[in-house]
């Protein structure tokens, strides 16, 4: 949900709210297992943060 949200943000121009929900993602990313759902979501997690930078 919240790697949704910071693209959404992002995609709006509300960078901060981008980068708050990026960061909500990042804190919790680590309870999912390393299948491919897992990977899909780490990877989404990277693309919108380097779109952030």
């Amino acid at each position: 949900m919240h790697l949704n949200l910071s693209e959404c943000y992002r995609k709006l121009g509300d960078l901060d709210s981008a980068r708050e929900h990026l960061e909500r993602a990042q804190a919790t990313i680590h309870v999912l297992g390393d299948d491919e759902y897992g990977q899909m979501i780490k990877k989404g997690l990277e693309q919108v943060a380097d779109r952030l930078r």
